[in-house]
C-alpha cells in the first residue's frame, strides 16, 4: 500500500499530464480576446483595494497578480487564460457616452451619460464595491449625480450595491416581476443557496495557483455589505422604449433565460447592445451549482435569436453585464449566433439522448462538444459546463427521478456509505479500493469510495487526507472556474473543517424588508419544526405598517392569510416590518419589542410560544461531511 505522500506525487504527475494535453488541443496563443478586453481603457483601479464596513478587505484585483506568470500544472491552461482576461480591470470607454467599470466586483457596472447625470446599469454585489466604482467614474470623468439605475435581473451581484450609488435618490428600473423572483431566490431559498455559493465562488479559498483562479463571468464576489433599494419603474414588454434622462433605451424581455426576471436593452443613438447576462464570454449555467430554478435552454436560445434579429444589424458594439465587449457588427452577429447555438445544442442533444432511453448521468457521459467549440472560447465552459448543463436540461423536462425503480427511494448518504463499506470488507478494504483508483487516475471512483467512508463515519485521517487530495486534483483539471472552486472548497472542508467567515452570504435584510406579508410569513413558515408544533393550534393577528394578516399553526403547518384578521386570535400584534424582521431573526424578544413600541393585545405568552416553534438556520451547515 502506497503512502499518502506517494499518492499525492502520482496525482500531481497525472494532473500535469492532463493539463498539458489541454494546451495542445486549444488555440491558446490567440490574442484576439485580450485586444478586445483591453480596448478603451481610460483608468486603472486604484491600489489598495476596497475595505468593507468591518474594516476587512472587500475587494482587491491585485490579489490576482499571480496570473501574470505562466500557467502552472495546478491549473487547466484554458481556465488560466480566462483568468488573465477577467483580471483586465478599470474604467473603459465603450463608445462616446457609454463606459464600463470592470473587475470592480464579479459583474460589470455600465455607465451611460444622461442629460443631468449618470445612468448606472447593474451596481454590483456590495455597497462598498459599487461606491468605489462610482468614485472611479467621478474621479476620471468629473462628478455628476446618479440620475437613474437599471437593474437588468434578479441576481444580487447586479443589485446588492444599490445603497452605494443611490444617495441622489435616482429612479430605479427593473424587469417586470422582479420583486416576486428576487424575493423567492433571495429569501425563500436564501440560506441554502448562500451556503452553496460559498463553494461556487470559493469564498473561503485564497486567490492563488492552488486556489481561486476565476469565476468564469468574473473573478469572484466582493465580501461586503449587500443592500437593496426597491425599484420604482418596471419594464414589461419587448419593444418598450423609454427616454431616461434624455437617453433613448429600447428593451427586450429575457425573463426565464439566465434569470426568472430579466431584460436586455439597445441604445439606438449609441449603436450599443447590452445583452445583460443572457450572453457572456462563456457558456452559462442552465442550473448553477449554488442551486436555483432550472433555466429554459430552449427559451434562452430563442431569446438570443430574437435579439439577433432585432438589434444585431444596427449594433456596432455588444456589451454584457460580465466580461468584455464584442466589437464590430460582423463579430457581433457571429458571436450571438454561436451563443444561441450552444444552448440549443445542449437542449437538443440532451433530449435526443433522453429519448433514446438514457438517464442523466449517462447523458452527461455521452454528450460531446460540438466541433466548432474548440475554436470559440466565448462558448466554452468557464462558468457553466456541458455535462452539468445536460443534467439540468434533463431535470427541467423529467425531474430528479431517472425512471429506475432503485432510485424511487434511495438510501441516504450515511446509510449508503455504511452499507458500501461493509460490503467491501470494512474501512481498510475500502481505503485500499480508493488507493488503487488513485493509482489508476480514476479520480471520480476514488472520490466516490472515500466519500462513502466519510459518511459512514469510518474515514481515518489518511482517508480524509486522500479525499481532500482527490478533490484538489479534480479541481486542478477543471476548465470551469466555479466547478474548480467547488472541488477545492470541498477539499478544504474535508481536511480542515468549516471556516466561518463574516460578510460572505446569508439573508439580504434590505430585500427581506420589502417582502409582502404573505412572502414574509411563508419564508418564516419554512422554519416551523413539526416536532415542536405537534398538537399546537394557535392563531395570531398581525398589523404590520398598516397591512394585516392572520397566521395560524395547526396540523404542524403554518399558514398566512394576508388582508384578513381572525376572530378567534389568541393575540394581536401591531408591529413595523423592521421589528418583525428582527423578531423573526431572533435579534429581538417580544418583551424587548414591546419596550420599542410593539403592541400586543391578548396573550403575550402565545407570541413567545409561536416564535419558539421555529428553527434557527445555521448558515455554515455541513456539505462534504455528515
Amino acid at each position: 500500500m502506497k503512502s499518502i505522500e506517494e499518492l499525492k506525487a502520482a496525482l500531481g504527475a497525472a494532473t500535469a499530464k492532463v493539463n498539458a494535453h489541454v494546451a495542445t488541443r486549444l488555440p491558446l496563443a490567440n490574442r484576439d480576446d485580450f485586444e478586445a478586453a483591453c480596448r478603451g481603457q481610460i483608468a486603472s483601479l486604484p491600489e489598495g483595494g476596497v475595505l468593507n464596513a468591518a474594516g476587512r478587505k472587500a475587494w482587491d484585483i491585485a490579489d490576482f497578480d499571480f496570473l501574470e506568470a505562466d500557467c502552472p500544472s495546478s491549473v487547466n491552461p484554458s481556465l488560466w487564460r480566462m483568468g488573465q482576461l477577467n483580471k483586465i480591470s478599470g474604467l473603459f470607454e465603450v463608445v462616446d457616452g457609454v463606459w464600463q467599470a470592470r473587475a470592480c466586483d464579479y459583474a460589470n457596472m455600465t455607465i451611460i451619460r444622461g442629460e443631468s447625470g449618470w445612468i448606472l446599469v447593474d451596481p454590483l454585489m456590495t455597497a462598498e464595491s459599487a461606491a468605489a466604482a462610482l468614485k472611479l467614474l467621478n474621479d476620471t470623468l468629473g462628478t455628476r449625480p446618479v440620475s437613474a439605475v437599471l437593474v437588468t435581473h434578479t441576481h444580487p451581484d447586479h443589485f446588492g450595491g444599490l445603497k452605494g450609488v443611490t444617495g441622489d435618490n435616482p429612479v430605479i428600473y427593473a424587469p417586470d416581476e422582479f420583486m416576486t423572483y428576487a424575493a423567492s431566490e433571495g429569501v425563500l431559498g436564501g440560506n441554502h443557496t448562500s451556503r452553496r455559493a460559498i463553494y461556487q465562488f470559493g469564498l473561503t479559498l485564497e486567490p492563488s495557483p492552488e486556489g481561486v483562479i476565476d469565476g468564469g463571468i468574473g473573478k469572484t464576489v466582493a465580501k461586503g455589505t449587500r443592500t437593496f433599494v426597491e425599484p420604482t419603474e418596471f419594464i414589461c414588454e419587448t419593444g418598450e422604449e423609454r427616454v431616461i434622462d434624455g437617453v433613448r433605451i429600447q428593451f427586450q424581455m429575457a425573463s426565464g433565460t439566465e434569470a426568472p426576471a430579466e431584460f436586455t436593452f439597445y441604445l439606438p443613438d449609441h449603436k450599443v447592445l447590452c445583452m445583460a447576462e443572457v450572453c457572456t464570454q462563456t457558456m452559462h449555467n442552465i442550473l448553477p451549482p449554488r442551486g436555483a430554478q432550472v433555466r429554459d435552454a430552449l427559451l434562452w436560445a430563442q431569446t438570443i435569436d430574437e435579439a439577433l434579429l432585432l438589434f444585431s444589424a444596427k449594433t456596432d458594439v455588444l456589451i454584457n453585464s460580465h466580461n468584455w465587449p464584442v466589437w464590430g457588427q460582423e463579430n457581433v452577429m457571429s458571436y450571438m449566433a454561436e451563443q444561441r447555438d450552444i444552448y440549443k445544442y445542449t437542449h437538443d442533444q440532451t433530449l435526443r439522448l433522453a429519448n433514446l432511453g438514457h438517464t442523466p448521468n449517462e447523458i452527461a457521459e455521452l454528450i460531446k462538444e460540438p466541433d466548432w467549440l474548440s475554436e470559440k472560447f466565448h462558448a466554452r465552459g468557464y462558468y457553466g459546463s456541458l455535462k452539468f448543463n445536460a443534467r439540468a436540461v434533463y431535470q427541467m423536462y423529467y425531474g430528479f427521478f431517472d425512471g429506475q425503480p432503485v432510485n424511487i427511494d434511495p438510501l441516504s448518504p450515511a446509510q449508503l456509505g455504511t452499507r458500501f463499506v461493509d460490503a467491501v470488507g470494512g474501512a481498510d478494504a475500502a481505503l485500499l479500493v480508493a488507493q488503487k483508483a488513485v493509482e489508476s487516475d480514476d479520480l471520480q471512483w476514488a472520490a466516490t469510495v472515500l466519500n462513502h467512508m466519510v459518511f459512514a463515519g469510518c474515514a481515518s485521517e489518511d482517508a480524509r487526507r486522500l479525499l481532500a487530495e482527490v478533490y484538489r486534483h479534480q479541481g486542478y483539471r477543471e476548465e470551469s472556474g466555479i466547478l474548480r472552486n467547488s472541488y477545492l472548497s470541498g477539499a478544504k472542508e474535508v481536511a480542515e473543517g468549516i471556516t466561518r467567515l463574516p460578510m460572505t452570504g446569508g439573508r439580504i435584510e434590505d430585500l427581506a424588508a420589502t417582502l409582502s406579508l404573505t412572502d414574509w410569513f411563508n419564508a418564516f413558515a419554512l422554519r416551523l419544526n413539526p416536532e415542536r408544533a405537534r398538537g399546537v393550534d394557535l392563531t395570531l393577528n398581525f398589523n404590520v405598517d398598516n397591512a394585516q394578516a392572520a397566521v395560524t399553526v395547526c396540523r404542524q403547518v403554518a399558514f398566512v392569510r394576508e388582508g384578513h384578521l381572525a376572530s378567534n386570535a389568541q393575540a394581536s400584534i401591531t408591529i413595523s416590518q423592521a421589528q418583525l424582521e428582527a423578531l423573526g431573526g431572533g435579534k429581538l424578544s417580544i418583551e424587548d419589542a414591546m419596550k420599542e413600541g410593539v403592541i400586543v393585545e391578548g396573550d403575550t405568552a402565545v407570541v413567545t410560544r409561536w416564535l419558539d416553534l421555529h428553527d434557527s438556520f445555521d448558515f455554515w451547515f455541513n456539505i462534504v461531511t455528515p
